[in-house]
């Protein structure tokens, strides 16, 4: 969305790897001069605060997983997200992962993040790229960290300070050249010792010498730009976060405001853990956090509907409203509160509705005429709905002519 108040990368990555820049711009708990969104918890800020932002990341942006932080040193070392336990922070400047809804992040504030992913959208890669880590390789430790070779690989340089806002010394230009003379074509001199440093420009260098050809990015200025934590501008000041991931089979989409993340005390009154009770935990962390937000949410994702054939089955199916059968795009909002919930599923165009609530152990569901309940069970990672009682304008309907 244009109006956003955070950034996703103009560049040609596969559709099921998503990318998001924050900003300032954010809401977030930080006072000045960490106003409001700042995700870097050794900046000076108040810790509880810094938590509370990164919370709210995964119901704003519509993220699958909390991200992965990492304690960064301006090194090379490059840390595999599906090998770390969640919640830790490792000490690296990188990660990669293949899984579908981990994500992974950098935090900066003038050094350069560099995404990465596999023109099929299997692996993903991001570097915390300051000049230390530059000179240092942490682009083509990233690189070799990940599965697809270089020449398939597709990158975005996100925002950082830009060289006429980045003036360095003789060390640092000194550093680039001994190992690469080309990299003296990013400096321009301005007074004597001192150069304007172009960190895009030396990232295109290190990414075209490793064989990444398709690179996009480079053109924002974190100094100058308001909506960016700037470590030059600002000495003291907040971090901004690139986060990227793999979009599980069924993907969210962030609405123009943000729901209301229940709090731990009316949790038991969701709809879904009130019905699953202990088995709730147990389901995927997406899943999760689907069924704890109060307010509207909107998903997006693939749907293949079935329909059955005879009497019996026209009358349920114009009973209960059901859509055409087929596959297609499917688009659900969920509008939840601690009574229950409403689904409006638009499916080729065909709009179902129904209200789902819960009563003595059982979700219900009102679709149409139709009243379901249904007993919910966690297994292998989904949620398994089994018909108990169907009641069609206040009539029982037989349980064995809903077997299947």
């Amino acid at each position: 969305m244009k109006n956003d108040p955070w950034l996703t990368p103009d560049w040609d990555a596969p559709a099921r790897v998503r990318a998001v820049v924050t900003t300032r711009a954010m809401q977030g708990e930080s006072q000045p001069p960490f106003d409001a969104c700042n995700l870097g918890a050794r900046s000076g800020d108040v810790p509880a605060a810094v938590a509370a932002n990164r919370a709210g990341l995964i119901p704003l942006l519509g993220l699958p997983s909390a991200p992965r932080w990492l304690r960064q040193v301006h090194g090379v070392d490059v840390v595999d997200a599906d090998a770390s336990a969640i919640g830790s922070e490792p000490t690296a400047d990188a990660a990669v992962t293949h899984a579908a809804g981990v994500v992974i992040a950098v935090l900066t504030a003038d050094c350069l993040p560099v995404v990465l992913c596999s023109d099929d959208g299997s692996a993903i890669g991001i570097a915390h790229a300051g000049w230390r880590g530059l000179v240092g390789g942490v682009i083509e430790a990233t690189i070799a960290n990940l599965p697809a070779p270089a020449s398939r690989l597709i990158a975005w340089l996100g925002p950082a300070i830009a060289a006429a806002s980045y003036e360095v010394g003789d060390e640092v230009r000194d550093a680039f050249i001994t190992i690469d003379p080309r990299a003296a074509a990013a400096f321009t001199p301005t007074r004597p010792g001192h150069w304007l440093c172009d960190l895009y420009a030396l990232a295109r260098q290190r990414l075209a010498a490793a064989g990444v050809s398709r690179v996009r990015g480079g053109e924002l200025d974190t100094f100058r730009d308001p909506r960016f934590y700037s470590y030059r501008r600002e000495r003291e000041t907040g971090r901004f976060a690139t986060l990227i991931w793999i979009e599980p089979a069924v993907t969210t989409a962030p609405v123009a405001q943000s729901p209301t993340f229940l709090s731990i005390e009316d949790q038991p009154r969701a709809l879904f853990p009130s019905v699953l009770g202990d088995a709730f935990a147990s389901l995927p962390p997406q899943v999760r956090s689907l069924h704890l937000h109060a307010g509207i949410r909107r998903y997006r994702g693939e749907v293949e509907v079935e329909r059955g054939r005879g009497l019996l089955a026209a009358l349920c199916i114009r009973a209960a409203h059901l859509p055409p059968a087929g596959m297609g795009p499917i688009e659900v909002e969920i509008d939840a509160d601690a009574h229950g919930e409403r689904w409006t599923r638009h499916i080729a165009g065909h709009a179902m509705r129904s209200r789902l609530w819960a009563q003595d152990g059982l979700l219900c569901e009102r679709l149409g005429w139709a009243t379901f309940a249904f007993r919910l069970q966690a297994q292998a990672a989904v949620v398994v709905w089994q018909v108990v009682r169907v009641r069609v304008l206040g009539m029982r309907l037989p349980l064995r002519w809903f077997a299947q």
